[in-house]
């Protein structure tokens, strides 16, 4: 299961890749080594995925532009919440239908799925339109809390993203459809780790339980990633999920546990990552400025504080 959910997480790291502008496109290693960083920084965080996104952006390479890096993870954020949507659709179908609710119950499932989709349907429309970061950018309260000139300098930037974002659906339509697909088939990658398990115990379970247990764990999902590390609700939510589609809920809480440890190693690996690019920023910032000094004619070890001979 740790060799697939690689392959998962190459999967959304190359339909991150598609939001960049083909001249700013990171290496794959790079694409990669960024998504399980922030991947990382999400699981062990409380940040409700903010935290990750913001460091995925950071560690996008140095030549790329602030407002590129921040409309490419934006617009990643968008197809990765439609790709998730589709499938949490069928799965709060399921609990429609499925579930052992009271019509109170269902008619709240049914809301809560309608109001989410309406969401990412306003986050996709807001990005078309190029009116998503200046709806939050160009806020009066911004300029409250953070004076006149930052807020002036923040207006700004919001729009550079909202422009980038509307040229992105506008002219880049095929990268959108493109991310959207690489997101879809590497979420569905949990639907083949459920088999996987599943046949690993020696139970016989059929295409159709497998894929209920994966759409409904994947719905559930969608209302608990404000979590962190979803503690507790991944665990639930495929008990609930097992247990709808005729098998054993302890197998629910197996699978989560088996899914938790996959997630703590590769947060490890996200982890390690993370400094290795760090590390490796700062070598590049701090090599032009030695060549410099050597160009001037002087050792670097002068400039660097050892002083020279008197």
């Amino acid at each position: 299961m740790i060799a697939v959910a690689l392959f998962e997480h190459w999967l959304h790291a190359l339909a991150w890749g598609r939001c960049f502008t083909l001249p700013h496109r990171p290496g794959p290693g790079r694409l990669l080594g960024a998504y399980l960083a922030g991947g990382a920084i999400n699981l062990l965080t409380p940040t409700a995925t903010l935290g990750g996104e913001l460091v995925r952006g950071a560690l996008a390479p140095r030549g790329v532009p602030a407002t590129e890096r921040v409309a490419s993870v934006t617009a990643d954020r968008l197809a990765m919440s439609l790709a998730d949507t589709l499938i949490g659709l069928a799965g709060f179908g399921v609990l429609v239908v499925a579930a052992p609710l009271s019509p109170l119950a269902r008619a709240a499932v049914a809301v809560g799925a309608l109001l989410f989709g309406s969401g990412v349907a306003i986050f996709f429309e807001l990005q078309r339109r190029g009116r998503l970061a200046s709806f939050f950018g160009e806020r009066r309260l911004v300029r409250a809390l953070l004076g006149r000139h930052l807020a002036d300098r923040i207006a700004a930037g919001s729009r550079e993203v909202d422009g980038r974002l509307a040229a992105f659906h506008r002219e880049r339509a095929g990268d959108l459809r493109a991310a959207f697909g690489l997101h879809l088939a590497g979420t569905s990658v949990g639907a083949l780790q459920l088999a996987l398990f599943l046949a690993w115990l020696g139970d016989a379970a059929s295409p159709r339980a497998i894929l209920t247990v994966f759409s409904v764990s994947i719905a559930l999902d969608l209302f608990s990633f404000f979590v962190p590390a979803r503690l507790g609700a991944q665990e639930g939510a495929r008990m609930l999920a097992m247990s709808l589609a005729g098998l054993d809920p302890a197998r629910g809480l197996l699978f989560s546990l088996v899914l938790r440890a996959e997630q703590l190693l590769w947060a490890g690996v996200g982890l390690v990552a993370y400094a290795a690019i760090a590390a490796r920023d700062r070598t590049a910032r701090v090599a032009p400025a030695a060549r410099e000094v050597e160009h001037d004619g002087r050792p670097a070890r002068e400039v660097a504080g050892g002083g020279g001979p008197c």
